[in-house]
């Protein structure tokens, strides 16, 4: 019986003894509190697209424009999905598909993957621009330029556009000149085959067009036949806007397309106004759609000035 009150007063000293050592420790504590440790936002494994996804590009040039532009529109606005340098570059060049683009996505993500190097998105868009944007060009030129009919369109106007046109899809001169004759007011092909003035080189032949054209369409106004104004609307350019332009003739003769140049400096007009019909197209090769077109209006208009007729009336 004597050794309970002992083992009592033992398990009460130590409880005494913890008591006291938990006091101490809270003291510590709230004399001394610890750094919060700042929450961890969850972070969600999806993706909210704010742009759709414009899918893959297969091939079609003529489609490019409008592709590409929906494409860096949907990379910036998922800019903040993607890590690095490598998953822009795979997640634009996967979507590169076809004979011709997908053989080109291939081969460079075979170069980046062997060489361990991933190109910045500038760098990126430079490359793919170079190397179908030209091409994509020329195609959707000569996809316009075979149903391009003149129709009630005035005949320096659609001379003007026409040959715009020709040199920007890269025609040979025969298959243009037959272009020409098939796509103009059939009364004027009539006229020139009559006259016996017809012409296999498209320079001359679209000179021919001109002043068959201009004879008939002042006839028409003398004999109070209605308006020669134009009344056709303005092609589309690829990945352009359908906005009209309020400019006469229907079109802008400085105007820029996104990525283009500026327009034909002074220095660059006279020296191609100084050369040969023949020489003055193959000159003009290279140029952008609007920077030809430019052209020829502002020699039209200084061949009419020059005659003491105002042009566009």
């Amino acid at each position: 019986m004597s050794s309970q009150p002992q083992d009592m007063n033992a398990l009460l000293h130590a409880m005494r003894t913890q008591i006291a050592a938990l006091t101490s420790q809270l003291a510590e504590i709230q004399a001394n509190p610890p750094v919060a440790t700042p929450s961890v936002e969850k972070k969600f494994n999806k993706k909210v697209e704010v742009v759709a996804d414009p899918g893959a590009f297969e091939g079609d040039r003529a489609r490019f424009a409008e592709w590409w532009i929906k494409l860096q529109i949907w990379v910036k606005a998922n800019w903040d999905a993607f890590a690095d340098d490598f998953e822009v570059a795979t997640a634009v060049l996967s979507r590169l598909k076809g004979p011709v683009a997908g053989r080109y996505a291939q081969v460079r993500l075979q170069e980046c993957y062997t060489a361990g190097v991933w190109p910045t998105w500038d760098d990126l868009k430079i490359e793919i621009e170079k190397y179908f944007k030209p091409q994509a060009e020329r195609d959707w030129a000569r996809q316009q330029i075979r149903s391009f009919k003149q129709g009630n369109m005035r005949t320096d106007d659609y001379v003007t556009r026409f040959l715009a046109l020709s040199i920007q899809g890269g025609l040979g001169n025969e298959h243009a000149v037959e272009l020409l004759e098939r796509n103009v007011n059939p009364r004027i092909a009539e006229q020139i085959y009559l006259q016996d003035t017809r012409s296999d080189n498209l320079a001359l032949a679209a000179e021919e067009v001109r002043r068959v054209g201009r004879a008939m369409e002042l006839y028409a106004m003398h004999q109070g036949g209605g308006s020669t104004k134009q009344t056709t609307t303005p092609q589309r350019r690829p990945g352009s806007s359908n906005q009209h332009q309020n400019h006469s003739h229907g079109f802008r003769p400085f105007g820029l397309q996104p990525g283009q140049g500026a327009p034909m400096d002074i220095g660059a007009v006279h020296q191609l106004e100084s050369e040969k019909p023949d020489d003055r197209l193959h000159s003009l090769a290279g140029r952008s759609y609007d920077e030809i077109r430019a052209f020829f209006y502002d020699q039209q208009v200084n061949k009419m000035k020059a005659q003491g007729k105002e042009f566009g009336a």
